[in-house]
């Protein structure tokens, strides 16, 4: 799908509740879909021999995510679970690799930014 997210919050709240309620949207005066819900299982929808690495603070292994990504094989794709609730935890049968990436708790939107910022460094992207 291609879809812009909104700026603001109240404009990306707007439409997360069209899509949960219609469970698809499209374009305005086309057929196309922009996004849609999809059924479980997930990782149904994930390319073949993914790397699937949960994040979370209470994971075991504490890694610094620059050196993670880094050394990470540039033929294999990377799929990262991040959770993005106020309350509850990562469900580990998703991951392959389960790390803890600070030793404080982290939004969804601050753990967002540290991988993209990760991935940016590896491929040197300015």
């Amino acid at each position: 799908p291609h879809v812009r997210m909104p700026r603001t919050f109240k404009r990306f709240c707007g439409l997360m509740s069209q899509l949960l309620q219609k469970l698809s949207i499209t374009a305005v005066g086309k057929r196309e879909k922009l996004l849609n819900v999809i059924k479980n299982p997930v990782t149904q929808y994930l390319p073949v021999g993914v790397r699937k690495i949960g994040l979370s603070y209470s994971a075991e292994k504490a890694v610094n995510l620059f050196d993670y990504v880094a050394k990470s094989n540039d033929d294999e794709p990377l799929v990262f679970v991040v959770g993005a609730m106020a309350h509850g935890k990562v469900d580990k049968e998703y991951s392959d690799d389960y790390i803890q990436i600070s030793g404080y708790p982290l939004s969804a939107a601050c753990c967002l930014n540290r991988i993209c910022s990760a991935l940016e460094q590896k491929w040197n992207i300015q």
